[in-house]
């Protein structure tokens, strides 16, 4: 089995793995009004890639977390590094990335994206796509709350 990693805010956890977010809020790795679910492939990078994304600099709202797994035999497409523009971790993501998404939600060829960390490059992301039929194989755990280390959302006095 695979185990990924998902934050939210608690106003949200009804729909974690819905997908829903992304019909409203383009992402790095897909544009808007595409149903999909960014996980990361461990909790550590879900915090980082959490509270590095959210816009409210200095606090980080009400959270919960949540993991989704998957069997061994499920195929997953990754996106090797090597196939990306040079500029691909910038803050401001090239609009190819959003391209590579969104061509692999329409094809449906498979229910998992894995990609590149831009926080930690030699960590891996995963997009989850809850339009493809295997997303009905994932064990998904009910969403817990989760508490920060307040010193990651704390912005410094100069």
């Amino acid at each position: 089995m695979t185990t990924v990693y998902r934050l939210t805010k608690r106003r949200h956890q009804s729909e974690i793995f819905s997908g829903r977010g992304g019909l409203h809020a383009s992402g790095r790795w897909t544009p808007r009004g595409h149903r999909v679910v960014y996980t990361s492939g461990s909790i550590a990078l879900a915090v980082l890639e959490y509270t590095l994304n959210y816009k409210h600099r200095g606090w980080v709202p009400a959270s919960v977390i949540a993991s989704a797994e998957w069997p061994d035999d499920l195929k997953v497409e990754t996106v090797a590094i090597d196939r990306l523009p040079k500029n691909w971790s910038n803050a401001e993501a090239p609009p190819a990335l959003q391209e590579l998404g969104r061509v692999w939600l329409e094809r449906l060829e498979t229910a998992v994206l894995q990609v590149p960390s831009a926080v930690v490059v030699e960590e891996w992301n995963f997009l989850l796509n809850p339009a493809h039929p295997d997303f009905r194989r994932f064990q998904l755990s009910p969403p817990r709350p989760y508490s920060f280390d307040r010193r990651l959302a704390r912005t410094r006095k100069r």
